[in-house]
């Protein structure tokens, strides 16, 4: 059975308009290694060490950040462990009042200019420089300008080693709100994620604190569909899947389930739709133990062939419907993780 736990989590859908697959040498490009990605860093003991703080109301900011920060050695450390921190104790306020970081650290609760705000004040008390962004964001539920999240929305950038900037998003890290009730969930995929994931869902109101080398235009993030951050942990080129929403405008994504673990996609259909008839391949790397399969309308299984620690199928639809790759849970039962639509 599978040791990783899958959650259904309507927040992290992708969402697109229809358009085709690319042709094998774009899809190539999608999942080539990207060695220019900064390498991806363990902090679970700085992690479990923060977790396990309790509530100090009564300790000055200094001596709090001090104590948050006790266990962290380098400047991305300590930016790890006061994310962590602040996600894990500091609640969003669904009635939209708490702006302010010194009302928030007394109630336990805030909107996204407290989160932010809190972030740059513990940094700067820490001795890093940091900066707070503010601009548009899209939630699960885009699907036009109009879906923009009203009122904008802020988050913050961090130096660290090698003077780079990294992104950070404390609010969406605490959790998420559905129906005006907040489900406090630490996400780190929120801590650092790539820039050109990043700017799918986050577009600053100044230029340069979208940190890409070429910025992206407004009208172009409003036709993106915004992904999942954790992508490029996937196998996902994100310089290339940036550039292929970029050049196709009406390009979908599959829907997409939150997945607890990292996983390498060697192949799979990265647009929504899939044509009845047409042959399909996936490719993953997952432990030997794992189990895979395509669900197809919810009755009819394509299991994927083992081989070590990599796991192919392909899939021919022969009529429409939907088709759900899932892996088996600790629960013994099957997990959603991409959802596709055959159509004629």
């Amino acid at each position: 059975m599978s040791r990783y736990i899958i959650f259904i989590i309507v927040s992290l859908f992708f969402f697109g308009n229809t358009f085709g697959q690319p042709d094998e040498k774009e899809t190539a490009k999608l999942f080539q290694t990207d060695d220019k990605l900064p390498k991806q860093q363990d902090f679970s003991a700085i992690d479990n060490y923060v977790l396990g703080l309790k509530n100090r109301k009564k300790m000055s900011e200094e001596e709090l950040v001090a104590l948050i920060t006790k266990q962290s050695q380098t400047k991305t450390e300590k930016a790890r462990a006061i994310f962590i921190w602040i996600a894990d104790n500091i609640a969003y306020d669904t009635s939209y009042k708490i702006t302010s970081k010194e009302d928030a650290l007394k109630q336990g609760k805030g909107v996204c200019q407290a989160y932010s705000g809190i972030f740059q004040s513990f940094c700067e008390t820490a001795g890093l420089e940091v900066i707070t962004i503010s601009g548009e964001s899209k939630q699960y539920y885009y699907k036009q300008p109009s879906d923009l999240d009203k009122g904008g929305h802020a988050w913050n950038a961090v130096k660290t080693e090698n003077d780079r900037w990294m992104l950070v998003d404390a609010t969406w890290g605490a959790g998420h709100v559905m129906n005006k009730v907040f489900t406090h969930q630490l996400t780190t995929y929120w801590f650092d994620p790539v820039p050109e994931i990043y700017i799918f869902s986050h577009f600053p109101k100044e230029e340069n604190q979208q940190f890409l080398n070429k910025p992206v235009g407004r009208d172009d993030f409003l036709a993106m569909p915004p992904p999942y951050p954790n992508v490029c942990l996937w196998g996902f080129n994100p310089h290339a899947l940036l550039a292929y929403f970029l050049k196709n405008k009406k390009a979908s994504f599959p829907e997409m389930y939150s997945l607890e673990v990292t996983w390498k996609i060697n192949t799979m259909p990265v647009c929504y739709e899939l044509k009845k008839g047409k042959s399909y391949k996936f490719e993953f790397i997952l432990p030997e133990n794992e189990d895979v399969a395509i669900i197809f309308n919810n009755k009819d299984w394509v299991r994927f062939e083992k081989d070590g620690d990599k796991y192919t199928a392909v899939f021919t639809p022969e009529k429409k419907g939907t088709a759900v790759v899932a892996v088996k849970q600790n629960t013994g039962k099957f997990g959603g993780v991409f959802k596709y639509e055959v159509i004629d």
